[in-house]
């Protein structure tokens, strides 16, 4: 049986708190084991299976916690990786009367037009919602993005219980998170965010007008009218998955393009709009023609101009040996530096997660591209005494998932320069 014939079916979003609890914490700490397992060469791959449809069955955060593991994580064995990454496209699909019926009480009657030239049956199933291929006249071949049927309601059941955001906070963080309410609570918003369609439209739409002439960049371009809070329907942008793309043994020219255009849609996104597209999983991507298409737009996450600024001084008073420079940068970001034992946990800090960038020239990102960081992660008393600010928390999601794709990717570019690289004017 192929890994996706895992997720055949479907299966109505269960809502229920006491449910969410059993199955959700069940699920984390199976999830837990089988990565210990799998780490000490020991893989129950009938276990893996059954714990894969069971996350995809929850969507919502434990299937997010799947999806994170599947790329993350480079010390996994490819069969771990090669199962946890169906999460990243595939899952039970929402019962197939529900969906029909979110999008008729999206568009009243006319909700007939659509439904008419759509395929029933989804090509892509993630956490929050899946999508559907259609045919409109006058627009032609679409995608229609339907929320999961009472996912916004176990989302917040999800978040009622112990594990919820801290949970998931704690895998983004690789365990540093503990007691770490901030955190747990920009996990929430963040998520509970993607819930609302209108606003992945509008975020959409920046980036779609930000890339309008990049010749290494496509974003779908939403269409409004058949367009609202539970239902996003785009032009549909076909494209390879990054499996596909590797299988066909691209030349190294190709590696370094699709590379540099998703460190460009990733780093100079926050740079140059303040928005940070915070959940760089391979299924939120295709590549086609020599350019890379950019999908799912419902973690964004929006930064002030100042932040963004203080960002960008540190990385390059790090690339100037300058510390008073370089603390003054992250106290403006939001760290707590002051002594200087802080001081020097900052710079380790910064050093392995600036790592690539500190590199002079082009350099292929190391398979263990954030390792270091990753360790420091594990000594939670001195993240304690660093103070790390809670809007960090999406930006160490993209550099460790965005460093592990491009590892996968083998692109060699000169990542100092294209994160240091002058900004246009600031729009927001």
């Amino acid at each position: 049986m192929a890994p996706k014939d895992l997720m055949e079916g479907e299966k109505a979003v269960s809502t229920s708190r006491l449910g969410r609890l059993f199955n959700t914490g069940r699920s984390a700490v199976g999830l837990a084991r089988t990565m210990l397992g799998s780490r000490e060469g020991e893989v129950d791959l009938e276990a893996l299976q059954k714990l894969t449809r069971r996350l995809g069955e929850l969507k919502g955060l434990g299937m997010k916690v799947g999806q994170i593991m599947s790329f993350i994580d480079p010390s996994l064995p490819p069969e771990t990786r090669a199962l946890l990454s169906v999460l990243q496209r595939h899952a039970p699909a929402s019962e197939a009367t529900a969906v029909r019926q979110t999008i008729v009480d999206a568009f009243g009657p006319r909700a007939e037009v659509l439904l008419a030239g759509m395929d029933p049956k989804p090509f892509s199933v993630a956490s929050i919602g899946q999508v559907h291929r259609a045919t409109l006249a006058g627009h032609g071949p679409l995608a229609v993005k339907v929320l999961h049927p009472g996912i916004k309601r176990a989302l917040e059941n999800d978040f009622s219980t112990a594990f919820g955001g801290l949970g998931l906070a704690n895998t983004l963080l690789l365990g540093a998170a503990h007691d770490a309410k901030g955190m747990a609570e920009e996990v929430r918003a963040a998520v509970l965010a993607e819930c609302d369609f209108v606003q992945e439209a509008a975020y959409q739409r920046e980036y779609f007008a930000w890339l309008a002439h990049d010749d290494t960049l496509i974003v779908p371009e939403v269409i409004d009218a058949w367009s609202s809070t539970t239902v996003l329907t785009t032009r549909w942008e076909p494209g390879d998955p990054l499996e596909v793309f590797l299988a066909r043994a691209p030349s190294q020219a190709e590696r370094d393009r699709a590379g540099a255009a998703l460190f460009r849609a990733s780093v100079r996104g926050f740079h140059e709009l303040g928005l940070l597209h915070g959940d760089p999983h391979p299924g939120n991507y295709a590549f086609r023609d020599g350019r890379v298409v950019l999908y799912d737009f419902g973690c964004v996450r929006r930064y002030t101009r100042e932040q963004t600024q203080a960002f960008a001084a540190m990385a390059t008073a790090l690339r100037a040996h300058d510390r008073p420079a370089m603390m003054k940068a992250a106290q403006q970001f939001g760290f707590r530096v002051s002594t200087d034992e802080q001081a020097v946990l900052l710079d380790r800090f910064a050093r392995s997660f600036f790592a690539p960038m500190l590199v002079a020239g082009p350099s292929v990102m190391p398979a263990d591209g954030a390792f270091e960081a990753k360790q420091m992660m594990k000594d939670k008393f001195a993240l304690l005494k660093l103070g790390l600010p809670p809007h960090l928390l999406f930006l160490l999601r993209l550099r460790f998932g965005l460093y592990a794709v491009l590892s996968r990717m083998g692109a060699c570019c000169d990542w100092g320069a294209l994160e240091l690289q002058p900004t246009p004017t600031f729009t927001r």
